[in-house]
């Protein structure tokens, strides 16, 4: 995944902006979510994805009701787009909560033409449910946070030219950037 205007930052940052653009006081999950990146990655990086690229964020098993939107094994956002929206009906009728966070989450980018910032890491984070199937996406950008955000991304036509993000990665990750 091509990514822009990389610059590296520390945890304590990527904790504050999440706090500031999302604290709901029922997201502890999520930032569970932040802290076991960081533990496994040890490193951070800013960066934008041009949005030609964000259909192909990893994101792991979801799901509500009788039909999940990604399934166990992940799969690319695209992909668990296009599920949802081939079973469309279905969710808006057994999960209206997530359909309105979408539709909420499109307001707000229609608006601005800005995203909310993504927290993603460099691969998947493989414990806990949600992300333990992933291992074929081994080394694949893969959504830590920000999942309605993606799926509203991608029903606009008009979507912005990137998004920002903050991504876990390996100290590794550094080494890489040398050779560009």
């Amino acid at each position: 995944m091509k990514l822009r205007d990389i610059k590296k930052t520390d945890f304590e940052s990527v904790l504050e902006r999440y706090l500031k653009e999302n604290w709901e006081g029922n997201n502890h999950w999520e930032i569970q979510n932040l802290k076991r990146a960081n533990e496994k990655f040890g490193s951070w990086i800013e960066a934008k994805i041009a949005r030609e690229e964000v259909g192909k964020i990893v994101v792991p098993y979801y799901k509500y009701g009788g039909a999940a939107i990604t399934p166990e094994g992940g799969a690319l956002l695209m992909d668990s787009y296009k599920n949802f929206n081939a079973n469309r009906e279905y969710y808006e009728r057994e999960n209206q909560q997530f359909c309105q966070r979408i539709e909420n989450q499109k307001k707000i980018i229609s608006k601005t033409n800005h995203v909310k910032t993504l927290y993603l890491s460099q691969e998947p984070l493989f414990t806990g449910l949600s992300y333990a199937g992933l291992k074929k996406f081994k080394g694949q950008i893969t959504h830590l946070d920000g999942f309605h955000r993606l799926m509203a991304f991608m029903e606009l036509e008009n979507k912005p030219e990137f998004i920002e993000s903050y991504i876990a990665v390996y100290c590794s990750f550094f080494d890489s950037l040398k050779n560009i």
